[in-house]
């Protein structure tokens, strides 16, 4: 009976030895594994049992990804890439020489475009790297939640969802996911990082193998949103594979839901795609079409960091919208007299003084510089009603000031047709501007006048009194020369 007792009292102390002994065996072979594996594919670092092999050691190695380099770059490469044991004067002198192959490649090709990439990568690599020995003597894990990671096109920054008091309990109420794994984020125990440009999110022990190019890269080399309609290439071409982390999309081992991105016309798998639904720019523009489809999440993104650019040029690209769509010809109507009444508060000193426009469009100053662009937000705004309410308010704003102000009444017209002495601007309802003189006129009157401007008609006689006065001139000069000139004896 004291035996049996005797061994379960061993219990606890047997399990607890079994579990330190399998916790120290798993920490041994993670550190080992992390330092072997080189920077951008360049060999090992060092053997596994010097450095930790907890989740918190492993971006203090300063660890960066490269893109995969061209073949033209290849030679190139041990003055570009580094491992982890880099040096601030090993990545000033990549930086340097990064910058030299810059300006010597060809404009618009693949390496100039990797060249720049690794460029920045380079640069926030040597801003951690400087960070970090500045805080030297903070403890490590200050060292690693400030520390800008650089991965992929990537520019991961500390994530703090619990930040504030107020949105404390929001933020807790809202599930965060990886992009990565797409595995739940649990913040009170999890550290996580997010992409500053493209918000990418991901755990922290993701972020070495993070496949997908940050959408801000994306979107400035593109410059502008996808104009075709779901630009489906097939599965075939792209190998049966996807197109982000390249998973096989087929059925020899298991089977792989192949999922399609409308913006994009590529597959992508599971990981890669999860069903977002978004509008689409393409179908926007050509059939006004706001109906929401599956994209990817890095189209998503991409969407997301194009929506409020003024990039559209709407009535060059499809300008039968404005026929058939009249929200759009009012919105056009009403960036005319905004654009119209810029000039004038541009003019104005009280205006200035006031910053009346900064006061009524904020960011969208676009909206009062001309009415040929549009951003994905203008246009989304347009056919819910948002924008011609937002427009009517500062057109409101405008004319009020531009009425009540002297300065912006001594700019204004008289029509000198009917002679009337109503002061008449160019964005008022019954007037109308003469394209060649600038003049303004009642619409009624011009009509009256078979649309012949009495401006433009005076400039015109005077430009043919000044040619005959030219004229008549030139002439009496040769007249007196040749009366001048003797006959030679």
């Amino acid at each position: 009976m004291s035996s049996w007792r005797d061994s379960l009292t061993s219990i606890p102390g047997t399990v607890a030895q079994l579990i330190n002994e399998s916790a120290s065996n798993l920490l041994h072979v993670s550190s080992s594994l992390g330092s072997t594996v080189g920077l951008g594919g360049s060999g090992s670092t060092g053997s596994g049992s010097e450095g930790g092999g907890s989740e918190e050691s492993g971006p203090q190695s300063a660890e960066y990804r490269a893109l995969p380099i061209p073949a033209s770059l290849v030679r190139e490469q041990w003055r570009l890439i580094f491992t982890s044991d880099a040096n601030i004067q090993d990545l000033q002198a990549a930086i340097a020489h990064c910058r030299d192959l810059v300006l010597l490649s060809e404009e618009l090709s693949e390496e100039r475009r990797w060249l720049v990439r690794h460029l920045v990568d380079l640069r926030y690599s040597l801003q951690e790297l400087e960070e970090a020995q500045e805080q030297h003597s903070l403890s490590s894990d200050m060292v690693v939640m400030n520390a800008i990671r650089a991965v992929v096109g990537h520019h991961f920054v500390p994530h703090h969802p619990h930040h504030g008091k107020r949105n404390r309990l929001q933020a807790a109420a809202k599930r965060n996911y990886c992009d990565h794994c797409t595995t739940i984020i649990w913040s009170v125990v999890q550290n996580s990082y997010v992409c500053s440009d493209c918000g990418f999110l991901v755990h922290q022990k993701c972020i070495d193998g993070v496949k997908r190019v940050c959408a801000h890269v994306l979107v400035s080399e593109r410059q502008h949103p996808i104009s075709e309609i779901c630009p489906e290439i097939g599965l075939a071409s792209q190998g049966y594979k996807c197109a982000e982390c390249g998973t096989m999309l087929n059925i020899k081992n298991t089977w792989v839901e192949p999922r399609l991105c409308d913006y994009s016309g590529l597959y992508y798998c599971p990981r890669c795609n999860w069903n977002d639904s978004n509008f689409i720019p393409a179908r926007i523009i050509h059939n006004w079409d706001f109906s929401p489809r599956r994209v990817s999440r890095t189209a998503l993104q991409e969407i997301r960091l194009f929506l409020n650019k003024p990039l559209i040029r709407l009535e060059e690209d499809n300008p039968k919208l404005f026929v058939f769509v009249e929200k759009l010809c009012a919105v056009k109507k009403l960036r005319q007299n905004l654009v119209h009444m810029r000039h004038y508060l541009a003019a104005c000193k009280i205006a200035s003084e006031l910053k009346l426009v900064d006061q009524q469009l904020g960011v969208r100053r676009h909206l009062a510089q001309s009415n040929e662009f549009y951003s994905l937000n203008d246009l989304s705004q347009v056919e819910s009603g948002a924008l011609t309410d937002f427009l009517q308010c500062v057109f409101k704003a405008f004319n009020d000031h531009i009425r009540s102000c002297p300065m912006c009444l001594a700019q204004a017209y008289i029509c000198e047709i009917c002679s009337n002495n109503e002061v008449i601007f160019p964005f008022d309802d019954g007037c109308i501007k003469c394209d060649q003189c600038n003049s303004i006129f009642h619409r009624v009157c011009h009509t009256r006048k078979n649309m012949i401007c009495p401006k433009c008609i005076r400039i015109q006689e005077r430009r043919l009194q000044l040619d005959r006065m030219k004229s008549t001139e030139d002439d009496d000069d040769g007249v007196a020369t040749d009366d001048d000139v003797t006959p030679a004896k």
